[in-house]
């Protein structure tokens, strides 16, 4: 083994394997409703499984969804 090359510590509880492009990938377990509804949204808004949940979870809270991101938000007076 060369010595510029050091082996990767070793990986702490919950931490995901990066990719050689950087991005990172996040895992949950959910209850297979749960699932089903996010699926739903996925198909019905043309999401991703992250937009779905941020939907799901704006619904949640009252808030009204986040326009497209082709979309410019209405300024609105208060």
């Amino acid at each position: 083994m060369s010595t510029s090359h050091r082996p990767r510590p070793p990986r702490r509880d919950g931490e995901q394997p990066r990719s050689l492009a950087g991005r990172h990938f996040i895992q949950t377990q959910v209850r297979t409703d749960v699932y089903l509804q996010i699926r739903e949204v996925m198909q019905r808004h043309n999401l991703s499984a992250s937009g779905a949940v941020h939907h799901l979870l704006r619904e949640r809270f009252g808030l009204p969804p986040l326009p497209p991101f082709d979309q410019h938000p209405n300024p609105t007076a208060d």
